[in-house]
């Protein structure tokens, strides 16, 4: 293909053209952007993303759900490697759900499972009824929008969830008007089908799961046993973890758990699977708030305020013991934060 005066780069071939655009960080695009209609439209469309996909330029992103402080508005963040907003992705189609499950497939795609709505009148889900949904979507970065993909056979809110091998489960949880549920699910991408499953029953109030050497890994609150699901052989089998938790935030870093357990105020809990060791470690205070969500970034855990400038805490496991903790300057979220995720793209 010869160059010409409507090129992407005077002198070189579209296809050259396009190879060099892509290895653009996005953190630049709203610059570059601004050269031209043709450059703009370029870095917005899906053949974009095939050029970077192709030549192995791929950068990791973390995406943000958060809440304004009345709790009115959800919307979702996008940070870069360096901490650079980069922006706000579309809201999730459909009402605003409570007790959803937020994950990603692909390594690329972020998918929103399930969650409750509350029935109209009503005050808390204590006291009134509330409408449990089935509904998936997914959200493509390339295309920059979201597509309702296969419900679930059950309507479910509060359950657990783990993306084990490429394959998503939910387990557990509660249906409408609360009727809690003793099965779990499994989603498969590729045929874009869920199939029911049995799993261990146990009067739990959601938990977490988590993956680990191929295996899915299923924690339930009031409980001390950990629930082990074996894809090759379909079946469980049972860890006595030797205590109950009561866990409200977590995240996984290096084949650890961190979570914020509501039995160890002032504390971030460290599950290790490979030796079933249990142990925690001092969270730093913060005057006039206090600390509410886990996420990773960089291989770190960050921990989000509630309230007060919605400050990040960071963890870095590469640092020495006694200063592993400091604040986070790169990431500030906007409003609080309900839930992160990290999409490479």
């Amino acid at each position: 293909m010869d160059s010409s005066p409507s090129s992407l780069i005077p002198g070189l071939t579209d296809d050259a053209a396009e190879l060099c655009l892509s290895r653009t960080p996005r953190s630049n695009f709203r610059t570059i952007s601004q050269v031209c209609r043709r450059w703009r439209t370029f870095l917005r469309s899906e053949h974009f993303a095939s050029v970077r996909e192709l030549t192995g330029t791929v950068e990791e992103f973390m995406c943000v759900l958060m809440e304004s402080e009345c709790g009115r508005d959800v919307y979702w963040e996008v940070f870069d490697a360096s901490g650079n907003k980069l922006g706000q992705i579309p809201p999730v189609p459909g009402p605003m759900k409570r007790g959803f499950g937020v994950a990603v497939l692909g390594g690329g795609k972020i998918v929103f499972v399930g969650g409750y709505t509350e029935v109209e009148g009503s005050s808390s889900i204590n006291s009134t009824i509330v409408s449990a949904s089935a509904d998936v979507y997914e959200f493509d970065p390339a295309s920059n929008r979201w597509r309702k993909l296969a419900g679930m056979n059950i309507p479910r809110y509060n359950f657990a969830f783990a993306v084990v091998n490429g394959l998503l489960y939910v387990i557990r949880g509660y249906s409408t008007d609360a009727y809690s549920l003793s099965n779990s699910e499994v989603y498969n991408p590729e045929t874009n089908r869920w199939s029911l499953m049995d799993c261990p029953n146990r009067p739990v109030w959601r938990g977490f799961a988590f993956s680990f050497k191929s295996k899915l890994f299923a924690v339930g609150n009031g409980s001390r046993f950990i629930d082990i699901y074996d894809p090759k052989t379909e079946t469980w089998e049972e860890l006595d973890s030797e205590q109950s938790i009561s866990v409200y935030s977590y995240t996984v870093v290096r084949n650890k758990v961190y979570f914020m357990d509501r039995n160890m105020p002032g504390r971030l809990g460290v599950f290790d699977p490979e030796e079933n060791y249990w142990s925690s470690v001092g969270v730093p205070p913060r005057a006039g708030g206090f600390w509410f969500r886990l996420g990773e970034w960089n291989n770190k855990v960050l921990l989000f305020s509630r309230v007060c400038g919605h400050e990040t805490l960071m963890y870095d496991l590469d640092k020495e013991t006694g200063s592993r903790w400091r604040v986070c300057d790169q990431i500030k979220p906007s409003a609080s934060h309900l839930t992160s995720v990290l999409i490479n793209f």
